[in-house]
């Protein structure tokens, strides 16, 4: 699984980015991998405490889908009008212009080579292709850090492609949710300080990776869609333990450390009172550190919702 596709599940929300980088080389259509309505099977889970009382819902998300895509069902609008509050990576809806002044404040270093002195020489070449497509050069990321330059390029060529932002999962739920508070667990500034502090070799595994991915002609997108659609969460959990997430420095931060922080604070929500609706990326509820085993870990029940 590429850095592009798993972080569609993992890693950042709307951002700058708004997820569009999913969408580099996609040939078909959108309409093409929408599902009929009612269809999908998404997966949902319900944290229950020891005597069996339903107190809150997990939800996995895909930051930006394909328009048309149609993935609401029954169960989760139900759960999500049974719940108190929504509860997302970052509460506050993002803009360009938001997202651009956080990553302004620390994607920044004086000095720094350019990009394509900074990736392996084999991948040099892919690099100056990304930028033909995109009508790019080095000198459009002077003095910008790694991990800057890999989600920024993302974000053009997914923009590029024509994702829009709007039609993944986390605004959907906003609508839903009107009315009820909006919670974060963590804010804009907090993520990209997630990838900011990563060293730099982990940096360069990410600059490498949407090279790679940005220069194929590839279209695996519409299967990882239909994976989350039909309820795969096995099928997510692996994905999210190869490639550049089997790096252990990567795989630490960007999901492990996170869920940590996120199983503390919803352990304190709940025990607190709140009933909330848990909708974060899917690949934090996949795997042997998930969020689900974590809050199992601290006395919570988990059971997923047909």
């Amino acid at each position: 699984m590429t850095l592009l596709r798993r972080l569609i599940f993992a890693v950042v929300p709307a951002l700058l980015l708004g997820m569009a980088f999913t969408w580099f080389s996609r040939e078909k259509p959108a309409e093409e991998i929408a599902t009929p309505a009612g269809s999908g099977r998404v997966a949902l889970w319900q944290i229950t405490d020891k005597g069996g009382t339903v107190r809150g819902y997990l939800f996995g998300t895909v930051h930006a889908l394909p328009p048309k895509t149609q993935w609401l069902r029954p169960a989760i609008t139900d759960a999500l009008t049974k719940s108190d509050r929504l509860v997302l990576e970052i509460a506050e809806p993002i803009d360009q212009t938001t997202a651009g002044e956080a990553l302004a404040e620390l994607a920044g270093t004086e000095g720094l080579p350019p990009p394509s002195e900074r990736i392996g020489p084999k991948l040099r070449g892919d690099l100056i292709k990304v930028y033909k497509k995109l009508g790019l050069t080095d000198a459009d990321f002077a003095d910008t850090e790694s991990w800057a330059v890999a989600l920024q390029l993302a974000a053009i060529a997914g923009q590029k492609a024509g994702s829009d932002p709007e039609s993944g999962s986390e605004p959907a739920l906003r609508r839903l949710a009107e009315g009820k508070p909006v919670a974060g667990f963590e804010t804009l500034q907090s993520q990209f300080a997630v990838f900011d502090a990563l060293p730099p070799q982990e940096q360069k595994v990410l600059l490498q990776e949407v090279t790679i991915e940005a220069a194929s002609n590839g279209d695996e997108e519409a299967q990882m869609i239909a994976m989350w659609l039909r309820g795969d969460d096995l099928g997510i959990a692996r994905e999210a333990n190869e490639g550049f997430l089997a790096d252990p420095g990567l795989h630490t931060a960007l999901l492990t450390n996170r869920n940590r922080m996120w199983a503390d604070q919803l352990d304190a929500m709940l025990k607190g009172g709140a009933k909330p609706f848990v909708a974060v990326g899917a690949a934090h509820l996949a795997g042997s550190d998930s969020l689900q085993r974590l809050m199992m870990a601290r006395g919570w029940q988990i059971k997923r919702v047909p």
